[in-house]
């Protein structure tokens, strides 16, 4: 009975599904138990406001991740990442962004932060890392201090493996023992990152079974 807006990622926690409904401005939650669909965070209204969670408004969510008490959104429009907490009565707010199409690529604390349509997002260890997809780089983002720092990339469109790695518009992030694994949207790859080195690498795919032959 419940129609979607451009569902544009989904993240589990605690037993309900969170969904970044795009099209919609806004963050639904599902409860697989109840199939129950309902708005968790966002006016609707494409703004920059924070508060309450159905009172703050979003610009396009497109990621989500978790550090176990808020969720965490990319949220690509506005070139901001932003915070919700994951109680019935938490509030949204603001962790680096300013409002709708202002972006940049500046690193620093709070207000002077400048983002371009981040597509990505994942936590690990108390930091955020965020694809910084229009500015082809990997940020960090501290939810503590509200500071970004540039982790890789150097802003320049390209594919490039080591310590001085180039992206094309790096978009979907996921973290696994140690490395961060990157959708890497116009290099049509997977580049894989060491977290403790900043070492990058291009994923290689084999078929050394011969499946793909088989395929229809």
């Amino acid at each position: 009975q419940s129609r979607l807006n451009s569902p544009w990622a989904v993240l589990y926690v605690d037993g309900r599904v969170y969904v970044a409904m795009a099209g919609q401005h806004q963050v639904w939650a599902y409860d697989p138990a109840r199939e129950w669909l309902e708005p968790f965070a966002g006016t609707g209204t494409e703004e920059l406001t924070d508060g309450p969670l159905l009172s703050a408004g979003l610009n396009q969510p497109t990621a989500l991740t978790t550090d176990g008490s808020s969720l965490y959104i990319a949220d690509s429009e506005a070139s901001a990442i932003r915070q919700a907490e994951l109680e019935s009565d938490g509030v949204g707010r603001t962790i680096v962004g300013l409002g709708f199409y202002v972006f940049g690529d500046t690193d620093g604390i709070g207000d002077v932060v400048r983002l371009q349509r981040p597509a990505g997002i994942a936590y690990w260890n108390g930091l955020l890392y965020v694809a910084d997809t229009y500015n082809n780089k990997i940020k960090t983002v501290n939810p503590a201090t509200n500071e970004a720092a540039t982790f890789l990339g150097t802003g320049e469109a390209g594919l490039r493996d080591g310590a001085d790695p180039l992206f094309n518009e790096p978009s979907g992030l996921s973290i696994a023992a140690g490395r961060l694994y990157i959708a890497d949207i116009n290099n049509h790859a997977i580049r894989v990152a060491d977290l403790a080195t900043g070492q990058v690498s291009t994923l290689v795919l084999v078929d050394p079974n011969g499946l793909l032959a088989e395929l229809p």
